[in-house]
């Protein structure tokens, strides 16, 4: 072989090699000869343990348009350089912005390279709006004036500490108008149970195809948290008039039945006033990709003393939105996702050593979801916030195939139900439960929390500060269980906390949601 022949080989070689070993940090280190693969009860190899009550719950739809489209671009396209948009780091490119959002509401909305300084606040509320980077290492946006001082938000925590509605919520770029409207419906007359793929309805207007929304009341006994929670819901006298809901799709509609296309979340009891209405969304198929946002450098001040560097917020009303190949660097936040089946993908964040608290914070919250069936995969947290993903209130999300130096798993009570994380690597792992909230807002997590092949550095104590049984922790390294471990409850059995003791590397699948994405595809082709 000649020389330029052997060199050619050695770089297909070597790119092999750097290939295969980025499957692996993703995936977890493969057994070794000597280790077998090791399956859950609760799954099995291929998902023939599982079923629709099991406590595992079923994440097969989360994100964007179920997990089962690409994403929708718009063939329309501008340039925000076409409003006279400078991109040159000194002009204030606030109005072209403005101006491109406008026209281009609707349409693939262009940032070419550069970096853009922005002051104010912008919304986007057009269905099928893109902002589409050069990459975030080519399209920076730079923001200039913090949150609270374009729109001034003081308010109390649930301990009485004066702060700011910026410190948890919001975001200089808003998608979607508001919380998510109620809308007209027709009463549910059967109570069903939780893993029934129908309703029966007083009167029935839908057919095979449409979308409703479940929506179930809480009375005056609060019983649909205490169902929640499955018995322990802590101290609940901040959660009132409480409400759930879940979207389906209608497969088949006769007299007053509809049957649905997956199994319901929650039992329906009539108590709760149950009622189906159509799923409407206001704004749908937004997306902001290929970019960074980066905020001034100065010293994060703590938490609650937020002054508004947040990026982005997906609104309550928004669904199939995404957010991917982005850059967010010195923030205090980063984006707050409400809405129905969103999807936020590559996501790194930075801070400047010069950010950092005494105790390294770079900020509070990183990645916060409350809405429905969405997803999070694909982030790097280089830098540690006091919550770097958190839950409140959120249903059916995903958190999958991420990474970071110290995550933390915030379960920020306000009845946070079946939700996953899996395929993490959460590095040194010294706070991977660490939770907050105000204390009468309910125990940290309500039923169905899953941690599914996560790995740290370091062993993890079993999170019973959580205050419920109803969590699943399998692939886990964590302390202190092998008493909960030897003496598992039926699969449907919510009483008690489940806990298989299996190294994330040996535990097949190690991406749960991956796995009841391909399960269910398979039985839907087999109908």
């Amino acid at each position: 072989m000649t020389r330029p022949g052997i060199f050619r080989t050695c770089v297909l070689w070597l790119c092999f090699c750097v290939h295969l070993s980025a499957i692996l940090f993703v995936h977890g280190n493969p057994a070794r000869a000597d280790e077998e693969a090791q399956f859950s009860r609760l799954w099995g190899k291929m998902g023939e343990n599982w079923r629709p009550d099991s406590r595992l719950p079923d994440l097969s739809q989360a994100g964007y348009r179920r997990g089962m489209e690409p994403y929708r671009i718009p063939t329309a396209r501008v340039s925000i350089r076409d409003f006279g948009a400078r991109g040159d780091g000194q002009t204030d490119d606030s109005e072209a912005f403005r101006r491109a959002l406008e026209a281009g509401a609707g349409k693939l909305i262009e940032l070419p390279p550069g970096r853009y300084v922005l002051n104010g606040l912008f919304s986007i509320r057009r269905s099928g709006t893109v902002l589409r980077g050069a990459g975030p290492d080519r399209t920076i946006i730079v923001f200039q004036t913090p949150g609270d001082k374009l729109s001034p938000q003081p308010t109390l925590t649930d301990g009485n500490q004066p702060t700011t509605g910026w410190s948890w919520a919001n975001g200089l770029i808003s998608v979607g108008t508001g919380r998510y409207p109620r809308r007209s419906g027709v009463r549910v007359v059967e109570e069903q149970k939780r893993g029934d793929m129908k309703l029966i309805v007083e009167k029935n207007s839908f057919r095979p195809g449409d979308e409703i929304l479940l929506r179930l009341q809480d009375d005056a006994e609060k019983s649909l948290l205490r169902y929640l929670y499955r018995g322990h819901p802590g101290n609940i006298s901040g959660l009132n008039n409480w409400q759930v809901v879940q979207v389906f799709r209608v497969t088949e509609s006769r007299d007053t039945e509809i049957k649905l296309d997956r199994a319901l979340r929650f039992d329906v009891r009539l108590s709760w006033r149950p009622q189906v209405e159509p799923f409407v969304p206001t704004v749908t198929d937004v997306g902001v990709e290929g970019l960074c946002f980066e905020f001034p450098l100065e010293k994060y001040r703590g938490e609650f003393q937020e002054v508004g560097w947040n990026p982005i917020e997906i609104k309550a009303d928004a669904a199939h939105c995404w957010l991917r190949d982005v850059l967010i660097r010195n923030a205090d936040s980063g984006p707050y996702v409400h809405g129905f089946f969103c999807t936020v993908e590559k996501i790194v964040f930075e801070a400047d050593p010069e950010r950092l608290t005494s105790r390294g914070y770079c900020g509070h919250h990183g990645i916060t979801v409350s809405g429905h069936d969405c997803l999070v995969r694909d982030f790097d947290f280089r830098c540690r916030f006091v919550h770097d993903l958190t839950v409140q209130s959120a249903i059916g999300c995903v958190f999958a195939e991420g990474k970071g130096i110290d995550v933390n798993f915030d379960h920020h009570r306000w009845a946070p139900y079946e939700n996953l994380f899996t395929a993490i690597d959460a590095g040194r792992g010294s706070r991977l439960f660490a939770s907050s909230g105000g204390g009468m807002r309910g125990n940290h997590s309500a039923a169905g929390a899953t941690f599914w092949a996560i790995r740290t550095q370091e062993p993890v104590p079993w999170p019973k500060h959580f205050g419920v049984p109803c969590i699943n922790l399998v692939g886990v390294n964590v302390s202190g269980v092998e008493k909960i471990a030897a003496d598992l409850p039926e699969v449907t059995d919510c009483s008690r906390p489940w806990a298989e003791l299996i190294p994330p590397h040996l535990l097949r699948p190690t991406n749960l949601y991956e796995a009841q994405k391909a399960l269910k595809s398979k039985v839907s082709a087999q109908r």
